[in-house]
């Protein structure tokens, strides 16, 4: 088993790993032992990488520190360069670095369409380009977790641009798990509701009614970081494919299935009392 806490010499690269969801996963593949990269912008997050490397090491744990952006494919060649030299297999890649905007389409700026896209579909993609052939090549047993959104399941108003990321992330991880020969990597598309993380930090809203939704329901949830990366590291050790996390995210997934033209007609009429109010 991947994560069983017995196997002390895993190896993974996990971004986002500043805050929120990254860092959660970082910290319980370190109290299993595994052998990190954590990978966070150099300006904001530099400094959180260095507390989550010596908290990473505080739980047995151990890595090192890799600040860039993750729209950077020089940066992604430069890291698979360095590891591949200092570690003699990955057993893991976690896509976790992501951004948000809100706003309808026909207001957003552009420049946050491109954001969005590129740090959340483009930074992921290269994230497995890069990684993906030496994944491919472990004798046992590898795996990737791309973090998208129920978002990316149900395109939601006002975040057309965030979902679009989201549905080319889910479709990206679909993609790969065709692609891969005797399931190595294995692949986990983690699809979750609001939970309690740092991602608002990093978030464009087009309105003020926008960020007092976000926030309210942010402060809502009893979702936490970590209670993510717990069920998302299980249901990856069991090599699920989809984890939809959360009561009304799993509600979302059932009924886009079985009913889209009313699960949209749904979404708009509580959009727009929303809007109203």
């Amino acid at each position: 088993m991947i994560f069983s806490r017995q196997r002390l010499h895993g190896s993974a690269v996990v971004t986002g790993a500043g805050s929120g969801l990254g860092r959660a996963i970082a910290l319980e593949l370190a109290a299993a032992g595994w052998r990190l990269a954590l990978v966070d912008l150099p300006v904001e997050s530099g400094s959180r990488l260095t507390e989550v490397l010596a908290a990473v090491q505080a739980c047995g744990g151990s890595g090192l520190i890799a600040a860039f952006d993750v729209r950077d494919v020089k940066s992604w060649q430069n890291l698979h360069d360095r590891l591949r030299a200092e570690w003699p297999l990955l057993e893991m890649l976690v896509n976790c670095a992501g951004v948000g905007a809100t706003g309808e389409v026909g207001s957003l700026p552009i420049e946050q369409w491109r954001r969005v896209i590129d740090t959340n579909l483009i930074g992921t993609a290269l994230g497995c380009e890069v990684f993906l052939p030496w994944l491919r090549l472990h004798p046992l047993r590898s795996h990737v977790i791309n973090i998208a959104s129920i978002s990316g399941v149900v395109g939601l108003p006002s975040l057309a641009a965030y979902s679009a990321s989201k549905a080319g992330v889910i479709a990206l991880s679909e993609s790969i798990a065709a692609e891969c020969n005797r399931r190595c990597p294995g692949v986990t598309v983690v699809c979750p509701g609001f939970f309690q993380s740092g991602l608002l930090e990093t978030w464009h809203f087009s309105a003020a009614i926008q960020t007092r939704e976000a926030r309210r329901r942010m402060q809502s949830t009893r979702w936490s970081s970590q209670s993510i990366a717990k069920r998302v590291l299980r249901c990856a050790n069991s090599n699920r494919r989809y984890v939809v996390l959360g009561l009304r995210a799993r509600w979302l997934w059932r009924l886009k299935r079985l009913a889209p033209q009313f699960t949209t007609a749904l979404i708009r009429t509580i959009y727009r009392r929303l809007s109203d109010g």
